[in-house]
């Protein structure tokens, strides 16, 4: 006679859907192509700065990382070019929201 008892059964069950689930989902992963991670450029361009913007960030983080590259002159330049860097940065990520902006206002001037 067989000892096996429906918390055994239950066991085995559970264990085998287990193990088909854990297969189930390698074999998903190993499908799926792995999602490419957006540029710098592309997320700029996709909060809304226009090719020519993007490209000025672009050149704007190129110098900043030759400007650390070289030799330090004195101990306020890093401070002060970073500052500077931020200013630029800060201009660019500016200008899609107030295109925005004015955009809205003209609709809203037609409309009166």
């Amino acid at each position: 006679m067989d000892d096996t008892t429906r918390r055994d059964a239950l066991k085995l069950v559970a264990a085998v859907g287990v193990a088909a689930a854990v297969g189930a989902a390698t074999r998903a992963t190993a499908d799926e192509k792995p999602k490419a991670v957006p540029s710098d450029r592309e997320r700029v361009v996709a909060a809304g700065m226009t090719e020519a913007e993007a490209d000025c960030w672009e050149a704007t983080a190129n110098a900043a990382g030759k400007f650390f590259d070289l030799p330090e002159l004195h101990p306020s330049d890093k401070l002060e070019v970073a500052q500077a860097i931020h200013i630029i940065q800060h201009k660019l990520l500016s200008r899609p929201a107030y295109r925005k902006y004015l955009e809205l206002s003209k609709a809203a001037a037609g409309k009166k």
